[in-house]
C-alpha cells in the first residue's frame, strides 16, 4: 500500500486496521473546516439563517436562539438548549449565562438538512458574545480575547481592558462584503437590510443614535440637539440607492467586537471603499488606517506631496492601473504596504479558497462515510460465511481451487524431489561398485 506522508495516521494504516483508525485517516483538516464554516457564515450574513423567520415547529426551534419574525433580538436560551439541560443550571457559579454548544453544533454540522451545507441555523451565531447564552460556530475569537492585544486596543481606542475585543465572524464578514460588492442589485435588499439591522441592534446599538449637531438651552439648562437620522439610517438609505460598497461597509460596522469591526473595516479600506457610506466608528478607523498604510508606503518611495490622494485613488480604481507594476512591487516591500496590499489580495482570494475548502471537506467526509459502508459490507459478508459454516463445502477437498501459481510450485517441488532421488541412487551405485571391487 502506498504511504501518505502528509497524514501520519494514513502513513501507517492498513486495510485491516480498526474502523476508527481508518476514519481518522480521512479526517478533514483545520483549514478546510475553517474555510467551509466561514463560507456558510458569509451566506448567513447575506440571506439569514435557515431557522430565522420561520413558523414551522417554532416551539422546538426557540431553544436554538433564533430571530423570530419581526424581532430584532434572538430568543434566549432555555434548559432545552443544553445537553442534559434539565440537570444543570443556565448560569455558572459566577452568575454568567452558559453558552450552549453540543445541541446547536449538531444542528449545524451533523444533520441531513441540505440548507446546512450553505448556511448556519440563525444570524444569532454572529451576536454570540461570551456569556450571551447563544451558540457560535466561530470559537477562535474567545481565545484571542484572553490575549493582551495592547496594540490593537490602542488602535481601536478600547480603554477597558476587561471588555471583549473580538467577536465571531471576521472572515465571514470579509467574504460577505466581497460577495455583496459583486452581486450589486441581485441581492434581496429587504432581507439584507433586516440582517444588518438585527446585527447592529444586538452588537452595536450606538449606530442607531442620531448624531449630535448642536447644544441648546431649555430653562437655562444646556441640552444636546440631535440630527434627524442616525449614521445607520444614512448608510441604509445609500445602500437602497444602489451605491457600491455600502452594503459591505454596513456589514463591517454591524459585527460584534470593536476589534472585529476594526479589522473588517481595514479590509474594506484595502478594497477601496474607505470613502463610501456605511463605515462608522471602529470600522471607519480600520478603513482609514488602511489608506494611511498605503500612503506611508508611497511616501517611502518619495511620493510626498499627494501620497494620500494617490493611495485613495489606487485602492478604489486599482493599484496596478494607478501605480504601475514597479511601484506596487516597491510598496509591497515595505511593512505598511505589505499589510494593506496583502489584505486587499486576501479579500479577493478568500471566497475562492472557501469553495476549495468546502470541496475538500466534503470529499474527506465522503471518504469517511465510505469506510463505514465498506466496514458494514465486510461485516455482513463475514457473518454470512460464518453462518453457512461447512454446509456448501464438498465432502473432499473442502472446496480447494487450484491456481497456476500453486501448480507451478508443486511441479518444481516434484522435480526437486526427483533430482534428489536420482542423485542418491547414483551415489549408492558408485559406492557399491567400489566395495565389490575391493572385496571381490
Amino acid at each position: 500500500m502506498a504511504l501518505n506522508y502528509g497524514n501520519p495516521i494514513a502513513a501507517y494504516s492498513q486495510p485491516d486496521d480498526p474502523l476508527a483508525m481508518r476514519m481518522m485517516e480521512n479526517l478533514p483538516g483545520f483549514t478546510a473546516s475553517v474555510g467551509f464554516s466561514s463560507m456558510r457564515g458569509s451566506n448567513t450574513l447575506i440571506r439569514g439563517g435557515f431557522f430565522d423567520d420561520t413558523t414551522r415547529f417554532t416551539n422546538s426551534r426557540l431553544r436554538f436562539g433564533i430571530f423570530q419574525s419581526g424581532s430584532m433580538t434572538p430568543t434566549a436560551a432555555t434548559s432545552d438548549s443544553f445537553l442534559f439541560g434539565k440537570r444543570r443550571s443556565l448560569t455558572n457559579k459566577a452568575g454568567v449565562l452558559r453558552d450552549p454548544f453540543i445541541k446547536p453544533s449538531r444542528l449545524n454540522n451533523v444533520t441531513m438538512r441540505p440548507r446546512a451545507l450553505t448556511r448556519m441555523h440563525s444570524l444569532s451565531v454572529f451576536t454570540a458574545a461570551e456569556g450571551s447564552g447563544l451558540y457560535t460556530f466561530a470559537q477562535g475569537h474567545r481565545l484571542l480575547n484572553k490575549l493582551p492585544m495592547k496594540s490593537v486596543r490602542a488602535a481601536v481606542g478600547a480603554t477597558d481592558e476587561t471588555a471583549a475585543l473580538f467577536g465571531p465572524g471576521l472572515l465571514s464578514a470579509v467574504t460577505a462584503g466581497t460577495k455583496l460588492d459583486g452581486l450589486g442589485s441581485k441581492v434581496g435588499m429587504n432581507q439584507l437590510e433586516l440582517n444588518i439591522r438585527r446585527l447592529a441592534t444586538t452588537n452595536n446599538p450606538a449606530l442607531f443614535k442620531a448624531p449630535l449637531i448642536a447644544s441648546g438651552s431649555i430653562g437655562g439648562a444646556s441640552v444636546p440637539i440631535y440630527g434627524a437620522s442616525s449614521a445607520m439610517d444614512t448608510g441604509l438609505a445609500a445602500m437602497r440607492a444602489g451605491e457600491k460598497g455600502v452594503a459591505g461597509n454596513l456589514m463591517a460596522s454591524a459585527m460584534a467586537g470593536s476589534g472585529t469591526r476594526y479589522f473588517a473595516g481595514y479590509f474594506r479600506g484595502a478594497q477601496g471603499f474607505a470613502g463610501a457610506a456605511g463605515l462608522m466608528d471602529d470600522s471607519l478607523k480600520g478603513a482609514t488606517t488602511a489608506v494611511k498604510h498605503l500612503t506611508s508606503a508611497l511616501e517611502a518611495q518619495g511620493l510626498k506631496r499627494s501620497g494620500a490622494q494617490v493611495a485613495t485613488r489606487a485602492l478604489s480604481e486599482g493599484v496596478f492601473k494607478t501605480l504601475g507594476t514597479k511601484r506596487v512591487l516597491q510598496a509591497s516591500m515595505t511593512s505598511t504596504g505589505a499589510r494593506v496590499l496583502g489584505a486587499r489580495a486576501a479579500a479577493l482570494a478568500i471566497p475562492g479558497l472557501q469553495v476549495a475548502a468546502a470541496a475538500s471537506l466534503i470529499y474527506d467526509l465522503g471518504r469517511m462515510g465510505g469506510e463505514v459502508i465498506k466496514s458494514g459490507i465486510n461485516l455482513a459478508r463475514d457473518a454470512s460465511v460464518s453462518l453457512q459454516g461447512s454446509i456448501n463445502k464438498p465432502m473432499f477437498g473442502m472446496g480447494y481451487r487450484d491456481t497456476e501459481l500453486a501448480a507451478t510450485s508443486r511441479a518444481r517441488g516434484v522435480m526437486a524431489i526427483q533430482n534428489s532421488r536420482l542423485n542418491a541412487r547414483s551415489a549408492l551405485g558408485s559406492e557399491a561398485s567400489m566395495m565389490a571391487a575391493h572385496f571381490g
